[in-house]
């Protein structure tokens, strides 16, 4: 599935994510691997790829369940590189080099008047940390410096990932030239591949673990009703792979259609988290006691899959969503 040079990304995101998966990464992701500006111009700073290498680099840090803005941060180089030059000029050059962490406020609730946004955006992914917010009002997308806006952290099930609340009042804005509905579908997108990493993770680790602990003088991982369990699963986990990265060729393809990924979109993140939410219950539930204790990892792959699962659109919305966009109903 990978190109020579994805595969090359994908090691080496690989390998210094096993070794330096803290929130004390982000100097060195952003300096020594560069990923932030993976989607960034050359001109800007960046590496001058796409999102089909950024989409490595976020299921890379889904498997580790990265406690930092990597996907929001890398997203927005992303669509602000699809945006004009000013844009570009004013924030790509940070986001490359991740001094400028970034995320989307894309509710309705924001609105804009003569360069101005007005109103409350909740549930911003990132926003606590965010230098940067993308933020949707109505079809188009502004540019917006946190020290503009007020933010509120949220407290959330998930520890790993920061939320918060973010209010402009009259807050000075730029344009970022890149219409609503594609940034919001390239977020859905890229939540599915982080998705589909940490639950093909939490798969290995499961399977680990029943190749290792002994019950009855063999590896439990030995009988055959865990072995169909984690089967099932592995298949559930190459479908949700599969399915991300179809979702991240429609919105990467020059000749992709913005109706093949309005309908993509929702169904990736629909369908890779709702795998996710299963894995890692089942991960849980196979790993016996330890599996319930604060101590083991299992119960932070299912608090981020909980919190994904409610992020741009529950089950029910998105379902609703495809079958309206693909014309089932």
């Amino acid at each position: 599935m990978d190109t020579r040079e994805q595969a090359a990304l994908r090691e080496a995101v690989r390998d210094f994510l096993g070794k330096h998966h803290d929130s004390q990464a982000w100097a060195r992701l952003t300096g020594e691997l560069g990923l932030t500006g993976l989607a960034v111009p050359e001109c800007y700073g960046g590496a001058g790829a796409g999102l089909a290498e950024v989409a490595v680099a976020v299921e890379e840090t889904g498997r580790v369940l990265l406690p930092a803005p990597y996907l929001s941060t890398a997203l927005a180089g992303a669509v602000l590189s699809e945006g004009g030059a000013v844009p570009g000029a004013e924030f790509l050059p940070g986001i490359a080099s991740g001094a400028l962490r970034a995320a989307f406020a894309l509710g309705d609730s924001v609105t804009a008047s003569g360069g101005r946004l007005t109103g409350v955006a909740q549930h911003v992914l990132d926003g606590a940390e965010a230098d940067l917010f993308v933020v949707r009002t109505g079809d188009a997308l502004f540019a917006v410096r946190a020290a503009d806006a007020v933010v509120t952290p949220a407290d959330t099930l998930d520890q790993s990932r920061s939320q918060a609340a973010v209010e402009f009042r009259d807050a000075p804005a730029l344009a970022a030239g890149c219409a609503a509905e594609r940034a919001e579908e390239l977020l859905r997108v890229m939540l599915a591949v982080e998705s589909a990493g940490a639950a093909a993770h939490c798969l290995d680790v499961t399977v680990g673990y029943l190749n290792t602990r002994v019950q009855f003088g063999r590896p439990i991982g030995a009988f055959q009703a865990l072995r169909h369990r984690c089967a099932d699963l592995a298949v559930e986990v190459a479908s949700a792979r599969a399915t991300a990265y179809a979702a991240v060729r429609a919105a990467a393809s020059p000749d992709g259609s913005p109706a093949e990924l309005a309908v993509l979109g929702p169904l990736a993140k629909r369908h890779c988290v709702d795998v996710f939410w299963h894995v890692a219950a089942e991960m849980i539930q196979l790993h016996g006691g330890i599996g319930f204790t604060w101590e083991h990892e299992a119960h932070r792959y299912l608090k981020r899959a909980k919190t994904s699962q409610l992020l741009h659109g529950t089950p029910a919305e998105l379902r609703r969503l495809v079958s309206q966009r693909a014309g089932l109903c």
